[in-house]
């Protein structure tokens, strides 16, 4: 039997290969297994919905305003037009055609199988399918998916999930986009979407509340023991005392009386494994990482076998039986053999295949990781740390409460000590000494009277947003709102949180200083134009719509539905847009983009006719990124988007071409010393 495995990338059907036919020989756009499978891979996306003016001129951005909305079911698919990718659309056609038997390879989850569903659909290839659902890129991982692999029509829902998904954000960001754009007369495109405007409106949100908050000065007393330890005194919750009020409670005092002690262990178990969300959040707080170098270095570790698949949205593993086998493979290490040596298993609470949906929580693979560093050695690091420790024995704090009372008040002090290591040895933590438990009435000193005052909350990080778009149901004051919102697990998706975040700063919407994420002023009257009710701005209506695409993915609503849904939303926008838009005065008046900050002395980077510039330029400063620094390899033009990139220091893949003209990918960095752009494997 002919049989054809479709990958999202070259480098995962040459492992495919490697791990199914025991190796392989190189044709054009494909490998020949040398068992005589043939693999054959896309580039991410080959295919993607037609141009909305390709259906109707009014349409598109010279279109007639007054014709918008638009809506149209079912899009029809086109070829990305680029010469490469045309190619090798036409490769995977040709071999879909000839074989018997199709395997679907992409990534395993909603985009993946996108992916694979456009090129499938556009070619008109009729042919069975089966799919591989591929949790950890090892040998014996790609063997485990390709010996459970089920047939395609399981994948149906998930198929139809991502093509609606895809049409849904075209028609509420295209409608809206132009709507607001146009109807504002802004010189400067205005996007709108579905997960981007309510992220947004969290961000203005939160920076309006920090600018227009009144601090609260009130009072507190508190005395303090021999061993620094403070007793405060105990008040109802929200109760603020003012000076006169506290000062009256002060010389009141003096009759100290019924000195209580007492003391518990408090066990605690190791933190849950990490699925991508939690993992962009450590990673900012402790490390300052973006949630998308995060994710991109994850997948790095992935592709090169390290750590399993990195888009998941579980924390949790379904079963623990190859656990053993795999940290055998490990053994080598200290932690590992003391597992190992004393019979430690896994947290069971960890465990748990109805908490698993595609994929499992992001863990270590059977492949010891000799060979890395720089990033990936420090997040495969706490990937595997955070792995050993859910097999360590639980940690033990003492928990010691004392308190007293002086006339009718009560004074309490807590003091909380780690007296068993446990799974915190791996942390490099130590055993505390208590002091409060041994404490007496007398050894309390004179009372104090102390200042407090209100904090209004931080500024945004990535890591809190990421928080607060993961548990968006806090937005809401419905129950049922709350319950539908928790069931999706917040506004976007593990694979799209740091995406969005990446294209607010992009459109000038918000700006990244010192770690806080922060508002900008175009951002805040984008918002701003709006009512509070308008339905782009609420995390509900997002919730709505994955709850609809879950539906669509499992048989329980049907395509008819929720077009019919769609449409009513998008027709409700557009006229929410057109009685309330006004002109914004930032982008009548935008002066010079910014289109980076300069990595040499840190001032703005402006767009000329020719080429991206520091403004730094009469105070000595060269940066500069010229639009045909690589016009000699095939690219005419360096976008501004990929100016910026390069510019923060980041690798972008480019389309080129060689000197026979043929089309190629290649990965390149802004070189800051020698002022040129270059092959990142150089």
């Amino acid at each position: 039997m002919k049989e054809l495995f479709v990958c999202e990338k070259p480098s995962v059907a040459r492992d495919l290969a490697t791990a199914i036919s025991g190796g392989y020989k190189e044709g054009e756009g494909h490998y020949i297994g040398n068992d005589g499978k043939l693999y054959t891979f896309a580039f991410g996306h080959l295919v993607n919905c037609v141009s909305p003016e390709s259906l109707n001129e009014d349409w598109g951005w010279k279109g007639n305003v007054n014709k918008l909305p638009f809506f149209v079911t079912n899009i029809p698919l086109t070829v990305i037009d680029n010469p490469g990718v045309k190619k090798q659309y036409r490769i995977i056609t040709t071999l879909m055609k000839q074989a018997e038997l199709v395997y679907i390879a992409t990534d395993a989850g909603r985009e993946g199988e996108h992916i694979f569903r456009k090129i499938y659909s556009l070619s008109g290839v009729k042919k069975p399918l089966k799919r591989l659902w591929i949790q950890d890129m090892t040998k014996e991982g790609i063997v485990k998916a390709f010996r459970n692999a089920k047939d395609g029509s399981q994948y149906e829902g998930l198929a139809i999930a991502g093509k609606l998904r895809e049409e849904s954000d075209l028609l509420i960001g295209m409608n809206g986009t132009m709507l607001v754009t146009k109807l504002s007369k802004s010189p400067k495109v205005l996007s709108l979407g579905r997960v981007q405007t309510p992220t947004l409106a969290m961000v203005v949100n939160r920076d309006k509340t920090i600018e227009n908050f009144s601090k609260v000065v009130h009072y507190s007393i508190a005395a303090i023991d021999k061993n620094g330890v403070k007793y405060e005194l105990v008040l109802d919750k929200d109760t603020h005392l003012t000076k006169d009020a506290a000062e009256a409670i002060l010389k009141s005092l003096g009759n100290r009386t019924a000195f209580d002690l007492s003391t518990k262990n408090k066990n605690e178990k190791p933190e849950k494994l990490f699925h991508l969300t939690e993992l962009q959040k450590f990673m900012n707080s402790k490390y300052k990482w973006s949630a998308e170098k995060t994710l991109n270095t994850t997948q790095a570790l992935y592709e090169k076998k390290y750590v399993t698949y990195p888009r998941t949205g579980s924390q949790y593993i379904a079963n623990d039986s190859e656990l053993p086998a795999l940290l055998e493979k490990h053994a080598a290490h200290e932690w590992v053999n003391k597992i190992i040596s004393n019979g430690y298993k896994i947290e069971s609470d960890f465990v748990d295949p109805s908490k698993v949906t595609d994929h499992e929580a992001i863990i270590i693979t059977s492949r010891v990781a000799n060979d890395l560093s720089g990033d990936e050695s420090t997040l495969y690091n706490v990937i595997f740390t955070r792995f050993l420790a859910a097999f360590y024995p639980y940690a033990v704090k003492e928990e010691t409460t004392a308190t007293f009372a002086d006339q009718e008040y009560i004074f309490k002090a807590k003091e909380s000590v780690l007296i068993e290591l446990g799974w915190r040895e791996l942390y490099g933590e130590v055993i505390q000494e208590a002091s409060l438990k041994h404490t007496v009435l007398n050894d309390v000193g004179e009372y104090s009277l102390i200042q407090k005052e209100t904090k209004p909350p931080r500024r945004y990080t990535e890591g809190t947003l990421l928080d607060d778009m993961e548990n968006a149901a806090k937005f809401l004051n419905e129950a049922a709102d709350k319950k539908m919102m928790k069931s999706v697990e917040g506004i976007g998706t593990v694979a799209t949180r740091a995406a969005i975040i990446e294209k607010l700063v992009e459109r000038g919407f918000i700006e990244k200083k010192k770690n806080q994420i922060i508002s900008t002023p175009l951002g805040r009257e984008l918002i701003e134009m709006m009512p509070e009710d308008f339905s782009l701005y609420s995390v509900k209506l997002t919730a709505f719509f994955e709850t609809m695409l879950s539906q669509v993915e499992h048989g329980e609503l049907k395509e008819k539905t929720f077009y019919e849904e769609l449409e009513g939303l998008v027709k409700r926008t557009a006229e929410e847009i057109r009685g309330n838009v006004k002109t914004l005065s930032v982008a009548a008046n935008p002066g010079k983009e910014t289109i980076a900050l300069c990595p040499k002395c840190k001032k703005e980077i402006h767009e000329n006719s020719k080429a991206y510039s520091c403004s730094g330029f009469k105070d000595g400063c060269k940066t500069t990124i010229w639009k045909n620094a690589l016009e000699k390899l095939g690219k005419k033009n360096v976008t501004k988007t990929e100016a910026s990139k390069l510019l923060a220091g980041k690798t972008i893949k480019v389309n080129l071409k060689s000197k026979q003209g043929k089309a190629y990918k290649a990965d390149v960095v802004f070189n800051l010393e020698k002022n040129w752009i270059e092959f990142a494997n150089k």
